[in-house]
């Protein structure tokens, strides 16, 4: 038997499908794959995260400058405030809410870690009445009752670890930029839905509070007014960054008020902020 050395047909080694084609399923697959590791890292530490005792939250930020509180006029009429609202949300027991006040031109407040609250002069400002102050706290409240603070600090910390062991493994800028994008999607959707849960559980508080959420209404308008006006402003538009847009949280809390049949319009109360002094109408 004489062997011989066969040779290989031509284009034997060429596709007949183009290079990218195979690069882009790749690269699809590769982004599935990221995404929906990311939305199970999301799930599992928002679990963990919401079943750390509240404690534990508040030592937490024990030996923050935030922990201390300065006693002033404005602090504690919102604290008061705040005290009037927490008796009609039901928080857990061992949950307090503690008030912070910024004498900031920034249009914003905000729930964090340990049931602190902080409240800046420039949303004040736009406030016009009692009721609408109060929808804005009882917003807040909510949040630290179903623990959104403590749920995105955990989210956030396990995404970043996720990050920082693929792009360490990887070198790939490409991998960082998708990893990055991917959650920041996936948190901006959870975030929205904690909105809408504050919203919900304020307008119950206003309702039982005051016998109708009048105050949310007129809240969302001034909201809608600046969203209108100041598109391009940073100072106001960190309010709504991940935040859903004001007439659509209205028109959702329209809708559950005609479920719980409650009262949309009612006579409020004009804001009597210690040393506020924009115009009351």
């Amino acid at each position: 038997m004489q062997y011989e050395n066969p040779q290989p047909r031509e284009g034997i080694n060429v596709s007949n499908e183009h290079p990218l084609k195979e690069f882009t399923q790749l690269l699809l697959g590769v982004a599935i794959v990221i995404v929906l590791i990311v939305l199970s890292l999301n799930l599992f530490a928002g679990y963990l995260a919401q079943r750390i005792p509240f404690k534990y939250e508040q030592e937490m930020v024990a030996g923050f400058e935030l922990s201390k509180v300065t006693k002033s006029k404005q602090q504690q009429y919102l604290q008061e405030l705040t005290d009037k609202l927490v008796h009609e949300m039901d928080l857990p027991t061992g949950m307090h809410i503690t008030v912070h006040y910024n004498d900031n031109d920034t249009i914003n407040a905000f729930a964090t870690l340990g049931g602190n609250l902080i409240f800046f002069k420039g949303l004040i400002e736009k406030i016009e009445s009692e009721q609408e102050l109060a929808t804005v706290i009882a917003h807040e409240i909510a949040h630290i009752k179903y623990r959104h603070p403590i749920v995105a600090l955990g989210k956030g910390l396990t995404l970043a670890v996720f990050a920082t062991s693929i792009s360490g493994t990887t070198g790939s800028g490409a991998g960082d930029w998708l990893i990055g994008n991917s959650a920041n999607l996936s948190l901006l959707k959870y975030s929205r839905d904690q909105e809408s849960a504050a919203d919900a559980a304020a307008a119950k508080a206003i309702n039982n509070l005051y016998g109708n959420i009048g105050g949310a209404q007129k809240l969302f308008e001034h909201f809608s007014e600046l969203e209108s006006a100041n598109k391009n402003n940073p100072i106001v538009m960190e309010l709504f960054q991940s935040h859903p847009y004001s007439e659509k949280r209205w028109q959702q809390l329209q809708t559950l008020a005609a479920e719980k049949k409650w009262q949309t319009v009612g006579v409020l109360t004009p804001l009597e902020f210690p040393n506020n002094e924009h115009p009351k109408q």
